[in-house]
């Protein structure tokens, strides 16, 4: 049986080497340039104009901007049904460090809420917590107030044989899900030591100078201090950027061996090679499914950027405010670095994996078999997207995440999550694109030779000491 497949114009000086017929393309070698840019601009046209594309782009966006809106979103409907918590007070104790009545309740409520209920506050915001007094008389009913849900919170206070103050806190929510005993509990201790203090004789101002908070100042040696919400932020479009990248090298990538396959599978392949050599097919195919996935990616960045710049602009609109507090973005130059490093390593991942993924793909004999073919990269690429989600941003300055990051068939979305961390210098990004470019280089040879050489073969696929010939074959 005769395994050598059907070729046109052999070269029998590499025939010979490999045991492969393989064309060399004629006059097509003379019009290279020409040849890869009709090509790309074929496959490109040919990816963006199905309607598959064009409905999953828009689905995205769509996506990506609810996604950038949820925070200020949650916070504009938090704000309209925010519940107030109902605390009916028992003071059975008598004076609290001179205070009793309405000065006990002012203070209390001050310290449960903040700012919003100190004297001079002009915020129109409503008070988390709700206070009134009430008398001894009433703790039965108070208690079965709270046990019928119509009070939230019962607090009795009362004093011990030694004058220490006691609380007893009445609630009908689970240990586990109350919200608020941290806080009433920090408030006792608040009025346990300013009682204490007031019966051994310190003035107020020295009582005041206990609650004051100690000078603390955080500071990151890998880059500086970062505020919390260029940490949110970095963390989110990493995550995200990941989870894009992902999926947009396995789609297109596998977009290219699919391509490769079916045009093999079909005989065009035999009509193309006497137009265009087989390196031109495959770098026009790269270069036109790589254009289209960065078409994509381009618009989805640039969406995400525009949706982040609105935040502010549109929490001012439904919120009446122009300050940045609660969920709200706060969009920094470090965010803008982050968005287009995406797209950096969208293209160098890109190129790197369809370079091997259109080799393996003019290996098969017919479509059905692309998948099978195809699994071992696919499950390399897995390795480095599995090992940034479970790493994540905690374990971004660890050592096996540094080294991980610089293997090149995981840097696109390893090293993405450690910019995300902020814990990558700008040597070590620089570092790890120079190690993508020329392993890219590297692949595009190999890849190139298999390409020339499998794009012709319908008989037998090769084996692997026929492979490493044609790789080292000139």
């Amino acid at each position: 049986m005769a395994k050598a497949p059907i070729m046109t114009s052999p070269d029998v000086s590499e025939q010979e080497k490999t045991g492969v017929w393989v064309s060399t393309g004629g006059a097509a070698n003379q019009q290279t340039l020409r040849n890869i840019g009709l090509i790309t601009v074929r496959e490109y046209k040919n990816r963006v104009r199905q309607r598959s594309y064009l409905i999953s782009t828009i689905v995205l966006m769509v996506l990506l901007i609810i996604a950038a809106c949820v925070p200020t979103l949650i916070q504009f409907f938090s704000s309209k049904t925010s519940s107030q918590t109902h605390i009916t007070i028992v003071n059975g104790a008598g004076s609290i460090a001179g205070l009793s009545d309405a000065p006990l309740t002012q203070y209390i409520s001050a310290s449960l809420n903040g700012s919003s209920t100190q004297p001079g506050s002009t915020t129109s915001e409503k008070s988390p917590y709700v206070l009134q007094m009430g008398t001894a008389d009433q703790v039965d009913s108070l208690r079965q107030s709270v046990k019928n849900g119509k009070l939230d919170i019962l607090l009795v206070l009362a004093r011990a044989s030694d004058q220490s103050l006691q609380f007893t806190y009445y609630t009908n929510v689970s240990a586990s899900a109350d919200s608020h005993d941290s806080q009433i509990q920090a408030l006792a201790g608040q009025l346990s030591v300013f009682d204490k203090s007031v019966r051994l004789g310190l003035t107020p101002q020295q009582t005041s100078s206990l609650f004051a908070p100690p000078g603390f100042t955080f500071v990151n040696t890998q880059q500086g201090a970062r505020s919390t919400q260029d940490q949110l932020v970095g963390y989110f479009i990493a995550y995200a950027g990941v989870l894009l990248i992902f999926m947009s090298i396995f789609l297109y990538g596998n977009g290219v061996a699919v391509g490769a396959a079916e045009e093999k599978s079909s005989r065009i392949m035999e009509i193309l090679v006497n137009a265009a050599t087989p390196f031109q097919l495959m770098a026009g195919k790269i270069i036109g499914i790589g254009a289209a996935g960065l078409t994509q990616m381009a618009c989805l960045v640039a969406l995400g950027i525009g949706a982040l710049l609105l935040q502010s602009p549109l929490q001012n609109i439904l919120l009446g405010t122009t300050t940045n507090a609660g969920l709200s973005f706060s969009f920094t130059g470090v965010s803008i670095n982050l968005l287009l490093l995406v797209l950096l390593y969208f293209i160098l991942g890109f190129l790197l994996y369809a370079t091997l993924f259109a080799a393996l793909g003019a290996l098969v004999k017919r479509q059905d078999e692309v998948q099978t073919a195809v699994q071992p990269l696919t499950w390399l690429f897995m390795i480095g997207y599995i090992a940034s989600l479970v790493g994540g941003a905690a374990s971004a300055n660890t050592t096996w995440m540094k080294v991980l990051s610089f293997v090149p068939f995981w840097t696109p979305t390893i090293m993405l999550m450690r910019v995300g961390a902020g814990s990558v210098s700008a040597w070590e990004i620089i570092a790890s694109v120079l190690i993508m470019l020329v392993s890219i280089a590297i692949c595009a040879v190999i890849s190139a030779r298999i390409y020339r050489f499998a794009v012709l073969m319908y008989g037998q696929r090769p084996n692997l000491r026929q492979l490493v010939r044609i790789v080292r074959t000139q």
